[in-house]
């Protein structure tokens, strides 16, 4: 995945830039794949209390054993990938798996 990339910003379609996103290529994931705005805090309690419970099948074993259903989601319209982590966990051939199920 773009091989020539450390990092990427991925915007959905429907966000207005009104600033310098500049600073963003500064912040340090610690190592973590991907940095996103949190969904559980903030003063709008119908947009502001989304958790994995919200999107994911629980039912399925590996998601039931692995994931925490209380989590907070992420809002999904703007995501910082470091893609040297992203390299290094893999996670494109399990994405590919997980498409597969």
């Amino acid at each position: 995945l773009f091989p020539s990339l450390d990092k990427v910003v991925f915007l959905d379609d429907d966000v207005v830039v009104q600033k310098d996103l500049a600073p963003l290529w500064d912040i340090d994931l610690k190592g973590k794949v991907n940095g996103a705005v949190e969904t559980c805090r903030g003063e709008d309690s119908w947009v502001m209390s989304k958790r994995f419970k919200n999107y994911f099948n629980f039912s399925h074993p590996l998601l039931a054993s692995t994931l925490d259903p209380e989590e907070c989601a992420w809002a999904y319209g703007m995501n910082i990938f470091d893609l040297r982590a992203w390299r290094k966990t893999g996670i494109t051939e399990v994405y590919h798996q997980w498409v597969k199920e």
